[in-house]
C-alpha cells in the first residue's frame, strides 16, 4: 500500500466514525434514573441542624421505625455527619426513658 492509500483509509475511517456519533446526537446518553436524589435535611436547613437533641421527640421519631429501630441513612437521606448525630441523640433519649428500645 501506498502512503497515500493510507492517508485516504485512515480518513475514511475518521468520516465513518463521526457519521456514527452523530446518529446517537438525538438520543439520550444515559438514562434517568427512576428515583429522585434524596437531600440531607440538615444540611440543607442549619437550624433543623440546630434543633437534634434528645429532649426533641418529634424530630427524632422522625428517624425511628415504629418498631423502635433507627432508620439507615440510605433511606432518609441524611449525610453521614448528621445519622451520627441523630443516633447519638437518639440513644441518649432511649436511655432516659423518652424514647422506648423496642415496642411490644
Amino acid at each position: 500500500m501506498s502512503e497515500n492509500e493510507v492517508k485516504e483509509e485512515r480518513s475514511e475511517r475518521s468520516e465513518h466514525s463521526s457519521e456514527s456519533s452523530g446518529e446517537m446526537e438525538g438520543k439520550p446518553q444515559r438514562k434517568q434514573n427512576k428515583y429522585k436524589k434524596k437531600v440531607c435535611r440538615f444540611t440543607a436547613d442549619p437550624e433543623l441542624a440546630k434543633q437534634i437533641n434528645y429532649k426533641n421527640i418529634e424530630l427524632l421519631e422522625r428517624f425511628i421505625t415504629n418498631r423502635g429501630k433507627i432508620i439507615p441513612r440510605r433511606i432518609t437521606g441524611t449525610s453521614a455527619r448528621y445519622q451520627r448525630v441523630l443516633a447519638r441523640e437518639i440513644r441518649k433519649a432511649r436511655s432516659i426513658g423518652l424514647l422506648p428500645y423496642k415496642v411490644n
